[in-house]
């Protein structure tokens, strides 16, 4: 049964801000169910990203329109009714009225539809809110790009003002679409073609070159997706494998797997030999890695269940440690991240992250690669953990990340706007032979 997309975008936005929920599951979820029509699936995505992505800055804009105390699902009506009358072009003014009032009638709200109609007419008269009323620069930057104060002052003391302002407009844009070409199947060349004749603008990346950006039909719809020749990975995730450099026959462990999108790259990058163990600790998680193993025909991976802080029973010739983390670096794609983590969740995070790492360590052999990696910006689950690590295990030394382009980096911390990807850190650590 098809449902109002407004309606449906409205019920997302109440899971996400107040239980929790992750916006890309919800809306994969309700496009999947056939809850909107296929014509309004971007217009779904549209109203739950930016009206998350911009939470705070239509916040601003409502603020003198709402005199009296109103349920906070009518409140993030007006958010998303508001977001539609500042950043789309396509929607009459008077439709966005009139499909916030009949939302509110079918909630049950006679009373509060009045409401919401005199806050959206009120609006709607008026020349928007000028964010030049605050004064204070590090303010005027958490409204105008929707971050938590909190957020940017600890940014500027990190990176800067000029960084800053750069990540937090960054993180309002949506990713690039970018898939990887598994190349046991189908070489990068041929996936460029087959995905022009089929209309996708394709452009390859001069870092990675089994990584595309493409702009196009869903790809998960396609045959080549279908068929294992394609998986969809961000372009920083594909670093990952790269710096770990995987070669033919050797042994690999993926101590933090699911999904699975590292363990099967780089079980590509091995042309399906060797030996890969890719565990994660939630049981559940791991019909995720077989979904993607058995859809990419590998054969050199094998799943299962173990704690990452709980001691390995062998050693391999490469480690991964790709730490759960805060997840600063993925909101593009996940903006509700910026409004649920705080400090504490990055205060509470790296010791576990720390002891994962550590314990990994031993099951690197000697001369061996571990490589740890996180998708965040924060240098304390980041350039802290791995010098930490550093000063208490002398058997341990960096070594530099050499990569096409970006050349040679002691440790590589990639900024969602360096190339319109993920924010992600990644260190490459040898133990020495003894």
């Amino acid at each position: 049964m098809k449902h109002n997309v407004r309606s449906i975008a409205l019920e997302i936005l109440d899971a996400v801000l107040t239980e929790g929920a992750y916006s890309n599951l919800l809306i994969n979820e309700a496009i999947k169910k056939g809850y909107v029509e296929p014509v309004d699936r971007a217009l779904l995505t549209e109203l739950v990203y930016g009206t998350l992505q911009r939470k705070l800055t239509l916040e601003f804009y409502a603020a003198p329109y709402i005199k009296t105390n109103i349920k906070g699902w009518m409140r993030r009506l007006v958010l998303m009714s508001i977001y539609q009358h500042v950043y789309l072009d396509k929607v009459p003014d008077h439709a966005i009225i009139n499909e916030a009032v009949e939302i509110t009638k079918r909630r049950g709200s006679i009373g509060g539809a009045n409401t919401v109609n005199a806050i959206l007419r009120n609006f709607q008269r008026n020349p928007l809110r000028d964010l030049n009323e605050i004064k204070d620069d590090l303010k005027r930057l958490s409204v105008a790009t929707s971050t938590p104060l909190w957020l940017i002052k600890h940014w500027n003391t990190h990176f800067g003002f000029d960084t800053t302002r750069d990540m937090a407009e960054e993180f309002l844009n949506y990713p690039d679409t970018t898939v990887r070409v598994n190349t046991t199947k189908i070489t990068p060349e041929d996936a460029i073609k087959r995905l022009i004749e089929a209309g996708y603008t394709v452009e390859q990346s001069d870092i990675i070159p089994e990584c595309l950006t493409i702009d196009g039909p869903p790809i998960v719809q396609h045959e080549l997706f279908k068929h294992g020749f394609l998986s969809v990975q961000d372009a920083s995730s594909m670093l990952v494998a790269n710096v770990l450099d995987p070669q033919p026959g050797e042994t690999i462990l993926d101590t933090c797997s699911a999904p699975g999108g590292k363990a099967c790259h780089i079980a590509e990058k091995m042309n399906r030999t060797g030996h890969i163990d890719s565990h994660d600790v939630h049981p559940h998680k791991i019909d995720l890695i077989q979904y993607n193993i058995t859809r990419l025909s590998l054969r050199n991976i094998h799943p299962s269940v173990h704690d990452a802080t709980i001691p390995f029973d062998k050693q391999y010739d490469r480690v991964l440690v790709d730490a759960p983390c805060s997840g600063f670096g993925v909101m593009k794609r996940k903006p509700e991240i910026k409004y649920e983590k705080t400090q504490k969740d990055i205060d509470t995070l790296w010791p576990l992250q720390l002891e994962i790492l550590k314990n990994a360590a031993n099951a690197v052999k000697p001369g061996g690669v571990l490589v740890y990696s996180t998708c965040t910006i924060e240098q304390m689950e980041n350039e802290n953990v791995v010098y930490s690590f550093i000063k208490q295990n002398d058997e341990f030394e960096i070594e530099p990340i050499q990569l096409p382009v970006i050349g040679e980096k002691k440790l590589l911390q990639v900024l969602p706007q360096d190339f319109n990807s993920d924010g992600f850190f990644i260190a490459k650590l040898r133990r020495k032979c003894k």
